[in-house]
């Protein structure tokens, strides 16, 4: 990385504080690249092995494919099954009602309490027909959601070839950073995890035909997040560190919210301080489509609220040594938060700790 005055020269050389920075970081990187190494080398992993396992993941990875081709083309007719399913059922509550009227004037007594019956009969068949095309839809989509999560590295069993090398859960094979390593890594390396997660999570909502509070914008090669109830005078969050931080963490704790909501809808409960684990929560809401019982769950009220979920993201980025640099992210995130019209804009001082801040 290049200071303001040596982007402005027109020579080839750097200065004393650029060179320093540079040899930083590849002293940073050397250290990486021989842990790995040295990790590698236990594990007992060889170029031949390597090899065999790329060609044998490429061919999972190919018959894969044609398996998700397949289970969209099921879950295409199950989803026209459900909708013409439905449209008889609406149908015939309606013949149900117009006949209901007819037998309450004609009063006739057996005949008529004989054609409920049937009615009565024929329509609880109708509704048994919905529930079995919408339990196959839901075992397809476990299928469709668990091949994606296969091809991208998420683990939903307890085997993993990486397994001896690192036990964090992976997107890609990038390592997800854990609650106190986002101030550690790189922004690079940050934007990659993040634009990982945005990826799967937009693939998985699009599988689950889910609606989510917060949209994801893309505008170039930048992720842009912004509330999805507001039409008018919408604004936006950055889901990059390389923009302002405030604003990033703002969209951090949008994406998180996301997630969690996701969870919710597959009936899995995100506590708090788990809400920040972005891969082990759609693994959860992946795994749990496979329970039948998580159905009576959702119907419960989604608790969490967004101002929690920034509180989670600002402790990540808390730095102890620097309590001056953390009250000004503080300020930072609020005059954030009340741009984007996701705080209460009646309220002009607000304590961290208050419980005044909500959704609007």
């Amino acid at each position: 990385m290049k200071c303001g005055v040596c982007k402005g020269g027109t020579g080839r050389g750097y200065c004393g504080a650029c060179v320093q920075d540079r040899m930083c970081q590849h002293e940073w990187l050397s250290n990486v690249v021989q842990e790995r190494t040295a990790q590698v080398a236990q594990s007992g992993w060889t170029a031949e092995r390597a090899q065999q396992l790329y060609e044998y993941q490429t061919r999972r990875l190919q018959a894969r494919r044609a398996r998700v081709a397949e289970l969209k083309a099921r879950i295409h007719e199950r989803e026209q099954q459900i909708a013409a399913a439905r449209q008889w059922y609406r149908e015939l509550s309606e013949s149900n009602k117009r006949n209901s009227v007819q037998q309450l004037e004609s009063n006739t007594g057996l005949s008529t309490r004989q054609e409920a019956r049937e009615q009565s009969h024929a329509t609880q068949g109708a509704l048994e027909r919905v529930e079995t095309t919408a339990t196959a839809l839901r075992a397809d989509r476990l299928v469709l959601t668990s091949a994606l999560c296969t091809v991208v590295g998420l683990r939903t069993v307890e085997t993993d070839v990486f397994a001896g090398v690192d036990e964090r859960a992976r997107l890609f094979g990038l390592p997800w950073p854990g609650i106190d390593d986002w101030r550690k890594f790189p922004a690079d390396y940050i934007n990659a995890c993040v634009s990982h997660s945005v990826h799967i999570f937009s693939v998985l909502s699009n599988y689950l035909h889910l609606q989510t509070p917060f949209a994801v914008v893309k505008r170039g090669s930048r992720l842009f997040i912004r509330p999805n109830w507001r039409q008018v005078d919408v604004r936006e969050a950055a889901l990059s560190i390389d923009d302002d931080r405030a604003s990033f963490v703002v969209g951090l704790a949008m994406l998180f919210y996301n997630i969690a909501f996701m969870c919710h809808r597959q009936g899995v409960r995100v506590p708090v301080e788990q809400v920040a684990d972005a891969v082990e929560n759609m693994r959860l809401a992946v795994l749990a489509q496979a329970e039948p019982e998580n159905t009576a769950r959702t119907r419960l009220p989604f608790a969490l609220d967004i101002y929690t979920v920034v509180q989670e993201v600002m402790r990540m980025y808390a730095d102890p040594a620097h309590p001056d640099a953390d009250l000004e992210l503080r300020s930072r995130v609020h005059d954030e938060l009340r741009r984007l019209h996701l705080c209460d804009d009646a309220v002009d001082s607000v304590d961290y700790e208050d419980d005044n801040w909500a959704i609007i």
